[in-house]
């Protein structure tokens, strides 16, 4: 069957509003000493994006409050400007004080420990704005990726499936035994117990699983009534932090492998920075707004950037409106559709709206497509790996799992393999 002609851009629903070009950070800045100043720029929120992260836990270890301390955006960004300019920020916003007074010893002692001295960003603003998005967004993201998989493996490490399942049947015979029938609906049936799932009847638990609810019940989970907690922390992660930091306490208490329920930010490789116009004017060109108004946004690009180098070049309609990112050795040109809007956010949507959303991403809400299409093919979050696959000539559907492809392929012996090889291979 001969391929599909690509489609032009004219004829699609939804044209495409954005793109990006990437180049060279010497290409895009020809001018060494714009160049240098957005090198030290880039040095600069790269320190308080580090140290931000390192100052978030250490004030959620040493607080001494009865309750969780909050944490959102209010929060991360206090931090950054106490970081930067220590005692010297001072907000006028009430709210703003209020977290300036509390969060200051905390930040203060830090410093001390860690031997951080402020850069003094000055109009810091716009900078701190995005380093708080991103790292809100990096702790939701974190929240909703690992959160149930670090509580369904702390259920297994406190079970010992792995060390139970050794005493078993060989493996040979593992599907046809009872035994292992019976060791997997009984931890099926705890795990929806341990899940809030299933009300467990009287004097059905041993003590040691008794034990797990009790730590479990501990971590005050926030669920949904009537759905699966996967649901609950898909729809509001950032309700989920709590309860994943005291997770994260319950494996050291138990010397289990520990993990970081704050992502902390180890690398040396710098990411990419936004920069926007108005960083442009004040950290590049280090000029001030008043003079910034009086020309034109192009011009002021054009002080700093080779606007006409390939990667600022206009294409499909798409061109450059001011804003790249950069890490010091790449640039990113981002090029906008006239028609696309900016700055305008929508209505904050409901609990129920973000419950719908969540749920139609589940193959149990897609059933009438999936059994009207040809060829399916769904991957079903919450699932391990599951496929679900239909030919186009038949009308059975089949499963296909991870488990099911390693057993074919070999694929974990092989990596056994080869893992025994680089041992052997260092000794």
């Amino acid at each position: 069957m001969p391929p599909k002609k690509k489609q032009k851009l004219e004829k699609l629903d939804k044209p495409t509003l954005h793109t990006c070009n990437k180049t060279s950070f010497a290409k895009a800045l020809p001018n060494e000493i714009y160049r240098q100043r957005l090198l030290d720029y880039i040095a600069i929120i790269h320190q308080l994006a580090d140290h931000a992260s390192h100052a978030l836990k250490f004030y959620l270890l040493s607080s001494s409050a009865p309750v969780f301390p909050t944490v959102n955006e209010d929060t991360i960004e206090a931090i950054l400007y106490l970081l930067n300019k220590g005692e010297a920020w001072h907000p006028r916003k009430e709210a703003k004080k209020a977290w300036r007074d509390c969060l200051l010893p905390y930040v203060q002692r830090y410093c001390q420990i860690v031997g951080f001295i402020h850069p003094n960003l000055r109009g810091e603003q716009q900078s701190i704005n995005y380093l708080t998005a991103s790292m809100m967004m990096n702790l939701k993201v974190n929240v909703q990726e690992h959160f149930m998989t670090m509580l369904l493996r702390y259920i297994n490490l406190q079970l010992d499936v792995k060390g139970q399942k050794q005493q078993l049947p060989p493996k040979s015979d593992a599907w046809k035994s009872d035994a292992w029938k019976a060791f997997f609906a009984r931890l099926r049936y705890l795990k929806s117990i341990f899940l809030f799932d299933v009300v467990p009847e009287l004097l059905d638990l041993s003590r040691t699983e008794s034990d797990i609810m009790d730590e479990i019940w501990s971590l005050d989970l926030p669920f949904l009534v009537n759905d699966p907690l996967a649901y609950a922390v898909a729809v509001d992660p950032m309700s989920f932090f709590p309860a994943y930091c005291r997770l994260s306490s319950l494996y050291e208490k138990h010397g289990f492998r520990r993990f970081s329920a704050i992502p902390l930010r180890h690398s040396l490789i710098q990411t990419h920075i936004h920069i926007d116009t108005v960083i442009l004017y004040q950290h590049i060109l280090c000029i001030m707004r008043r003079e910034a108004e009086t020309v034109e946004k192009f011009d002021l690009w054009l002080r700093v950037c080779n606007l006409r180098s390939k990667a600022f070049r206009s294409r499909r309609g798409m061109q450059f409106e001011g804003s790249i990112s950069t890490d010091g050795t790449s640039v990113s040109v981002y090029l906008k559709h006239p028609e696309a809007e900016y700055g305008k956010r929508g209505a904050r949507k409901s609990a129920k709206s973000l419950e719908d959303e969540v749920k139609a991403q589940y193959m149990e809400k897609n059933l009438p497509a999936c059994r009207a299409a040809e060829n399916v093919v769904v991957i079903d979050p919450n699932k391990r790996d599951l496929l679900y696959c239909q030919d186009s000539n038949g009308a059975t559907m089949f499963h296909y799992t991870a488990n099911q492809q390693a057993m074919e392929t070999g694929s974990r012996r092989q990596q056994s393999a080869t893992a025994a090889d680089e041992e052997r291979s260092w000794s």
